[in-house]
């Protein structure tokens, strides 16, 4: 019958295939393939599902992937003039040095401000202050109810009201966008193994009011609670065990809390302050024999092989460069530019309150910026170089200052050859945006 075409005999209706072969296939293949063969057909993508979340599913260890903007030559303007992508975000894969478009749901950044990527999930803060997580590989989204309105007197309610804090940085002046609000948040999970999110176990911890206040939210209870700190600006925060750390951006001491649960819900006591002159002696002294006169100092807490380390960064906040914008020289932002110089990391002693210098990270590999700072073994991280830190752009307070320039500081710094090289070209492109951010491979 004309206008119908029928299967031709012995021809394969890949819809068809049996899940025990599709899953035989799928052990067999690397994270972004799976993603792909999800993407064939519904029947498919429900057996990939089906795959990634069973217990048999061992994903192998993989380089977090980098996430960054389309191309220059892929963007367009809006109709206010704003620089917008007419795809969707790329993931671009150090081991391959290759930036994948078609794996990925990312378009959902746009819509609002990313202030954070912890465990494999997507911080997004809308144009309304309404933050939520998003798993830019499988498409899950998982809205976080609790409002910051919590535990304040009447007098400083309009201070702090949520409404008050658009993403257009109303407030803080010192901040744009979302920063204003939220400046970075991450995951709180009770068992970090198995990736996937508990909502009755699991919550998010975050930096707010342009870095003053700290405060965290258990999925199932959906109310935010300050922790009340001794020092104003954070700099990062992350989960160490059953304990909360922050780190103060003005004099990079370290403040503790114990979250242990207390009946239903975590109860936080603070249980220490560790102050030290140590880092920012290191810091200074490197200062003097460059002759950088004009530096600003970046403070970062991660978990390594069960210890907390605390990084300094050092950025150069004038550094010369021809600066290209829409393929045109502009002068003006020569000498504008800031850029990272140095890393120094401690070892921080939680019995002794004191911090101790390391001089080497072994074969473990850091990958630090907005991201939940994590690390690794270079063993699972194939295209990286061991002993160094792989960094993003997280100097807030500048990224959004100019047009021509922002989310353009990254790199790695390897401590054997103590400089810092590029690991993604960008020739003359200085303004990155969205800024990129480090992401963990997590199909769930």
């Amino acid at each position: 019958m004309a206008g119908i075409k029928r299967k031709r005999e012995g021809e394969a209706e890949w819809s068809e295939v049996g899940s025990d072969l599709l899953e035989c296939v799928m052990r067999r293949l690397c994270f972004v393939d799976i993603l792909r063969m999800k993407r064939a057909c519904r029947w498919w993508f429900s057996v990939g599902e089906s795959y990634t979340s069973s217990p048999s599913y061992r994903p192998c260890f993989q380089t977090p992937w980098l996430l960054i903007p389309p191309p220059e030559e892929e963007e367009e303007d809006d109709d206010k003039g704003d620089r917008k992508s007419n795809i969707s975000l790329c993931f671009f894969n150090l081991d391959e040095k290759k930036a994948y478009r078609d794996v990925c749901l990312c378009r959902e950044v746009y819509e609002g401000r990313c202030v954070g990527s912890s465990h494999g999930w997507l911080f997004l803060l809308d144009k309304t202050a309404n933050l939520s997580l998003f798993n830019p590989f499988s498409g899950a989204r998982i809205q976080v109810e609790g409002s910051l309105k919590v535990d304040r007197s009447e007098e400083e309610e309009e201070l702090f009201d949520v409404d008050s804090y658009t993403a257009d940085g109303t407030k803080y002046k010192k901040y744009k966008g979302g920063r204003a609000f939220i400046l970075k948040a991450i995951l709180m999970m009770s068992d970090i193994g198995k990736k996937k999110i508990n909502k009755d176990k699991d919550g998010v911890v975050l930096i707010y009011r342009g870095g003053e206040k700290l405060a965290f939210c258990m999925f199932n209870d959906g109310r935010f609670m300050d922790l009340d700190g001794a020092h104003e600006s954070y700099n990062d925060v992350i989960c160490y065990g059953n304990l909360v750390c922050a780190i103060s951006q003005l004099y990079g001491s370290v403040e503790v809390w114990d979250l242990s649960t207390t009946g239903s819900s975590p109860s936080p006591t603070k249980v220490m302050d560790i102050y030290s002159c140590l880092p920012l002696k290191k810091a200074r002294e490197f200062l003097k024999s460059t002759g950088e006169v004009c530096c600003s100092y970046h403070f970062y807490l991660m978990e390594s092989c069960g210890e907390l380390l605390y990084v300094v960064r050092i950025v150069s906040e004038f550094v010369d460069v021809d600066v290209h914008e829409n393929g045109k020289d502009n002068q003006s932002n020569k000498a504008s530019l800031y850029k990272t110089l140095m890393f120094y990391v401690f070892r921080v002693d939680l019995h002794h309150k004191i911090l101790v210098e390391m001089k080497s990270l072994g074969d473990q590999v850091l990958f630090l910026g907005g991201n939940n700072s994590i690390s690794l073994r270079v063993d699972d991280c194939p295209g990286c170089i061991k002993d160094s830190i792989y960094f993003t752009d997280s100097y807030w307070e500048r990224a959004d200052e100019d047009d021509s320039y922002g989310g353009h500081d990254m790199g790695y710094y390897n401590f054997k050859d103590r400089c810092v090289k590029p690991f993604y070209d960008t020739p003359h492109r200085y303004k990155m945006k969205p800024t990129p951010f480090w992401v963990l491979l997590n199909p769930w």
